[in-house]
């Protein structure tokens, strides 16, 4: 269901280099997640590229407090992000053997058997991305005043990891809230990634569709008017693309429910890209809480009909065909 907060244990670090350039000095960078906000991680990695050679220095260490690389003379990029390559089960990384293309990415899944896809159109579904922090500074000009191995270490800088991952927080008012008995959605159109140097996701350049199944969804009835309630369902994402415009047919939400009855399946398609909200988080908390919202009235409502015990025993293979309607919104 937005790299910090994994829990996954690190079992395994390559060997350092047993010969390191000659010409490099043994300095430190210091990595404080102090500004992040999620629970501090069990390990890291940062990786230093030589701003004139591009010569790459890649460390990772269950110490999320500095690293000490051996660097060649001059300026480098360090980039930081939490945990490894392999410790993430939804994000996936390409680029890495330079900053400026250095991706983090969500990987795509097999898709559930009841979302046929939006035809005519190149889309993938993809899983709900871990929680991510990264940071990429230029360092102080490393020269050649220390020796590997010098008790004399000079600090080049301090990375401050910041979550990049979004929470989408989605919810659908309805009359009639009595007649649903499960829910589940898919929503297209949100970003495939994420350049780790970059202050903004990836412009959309594929279609990528979240899946929000039945478990995500919470109910709730009005306090004013209990025929009248909302679901909610909150999911991860890499935000919008970079490139994303406000126009409605940029995202659709696809929403199904099933009503109390067990056979009746309404399917709505309804595009959204107008009504995504993205609200900046304060100051002081440093990109740690990154959020959008999508909030919209069922219309057509749900009919009437009984009163369901909510999501109780909604299989897939129990939702059988659906009844589509179309909401142009906007």
């Amino acid at each position: 269901m937005m790299f910090a907060s994994c829990d996954a244990t690190i079992h395994f670090y390559p060997e350092p280099d047993l010969k390191p350039d000659q010409n490099a000095s043994q300095i430190r960078i210091n990595v404080d997640w102090s500004g992040y906000g999620k629970k501090e991680p069990t390990g890291m990695t940062v990786q230093c590229y030589h701003t004139e050679s591009g010569k790459r220095t890649k460390n990772i260490d269950n110490n999320t407090d500095y690293v000490m690389p051996s660097l060649l003379p001059g300026r480098h990029w360090a980039t930081v992000f939490n945990q490894t390559e392999g410790e993430f089960n939804y994000i996936g990384f390409r680029g890495l053997d330079a900053v400026e293309t250095a991706e983090a990415y969500i990987r795509l899944q097999n898709t559930p058997k009841w979302y046929v896809g939006r035809s005519g159109g190149d889309s993938h579904t993809a899983g709900e991305p871990e929680w991510l922090a990264v940071d990429t500074i230029m360092t102080d000009v490393v020269g050649l005043h220390n020796e590997v191995g010098s008790p004399d270490i000079r600090v080049v800088g301090t990375l401050h990891p910041q979550n990049i991952i979004y929470t989408l927080h989605l919810t659908i008012h309805t009359e009639n809230i009595g007649n649903l008995r499960s829910a589940r959605a898919a929503i297209s159109g949100l970003a495939s990634g994420r350049r780790l140097s970059s202050d903004r996701p990836n412009d959309n350049s594929e279609t990528v569709t979240h899946i929000i199944e039945s478990d995500y969804w919470s109910r709730s009835r009005s306090h004013s008017d209990r025929n009248t309630g909302f679901v909610k369902a909150d999911i991860r994402c890499f935000g919008l693309p970079g490139n994303h415009s406000g126009k409605p047919e940029e995202n659709t939400l696809e929403f199904q429910v099933m009503l109390a009855d067990g056979e009746t399946v309404l399917k709505y398609e309804i595009p959204v890209g107008h009504l995504i909200e993205e609200r900046d988080c304060p100051a002081n908390k440093r990109g740690d809480n990154l959020n959008l919202y999508i909030e919209l009235w069922l219309d057509p409502p749900l009919p009437p009909g009984g009163d369901s015990d909510w999501g109780f025993g909604a299989e897939v293979e129990d939702w059988g065909e659906e009844d589509e309607i179309v909401v142009p919104l906007g």
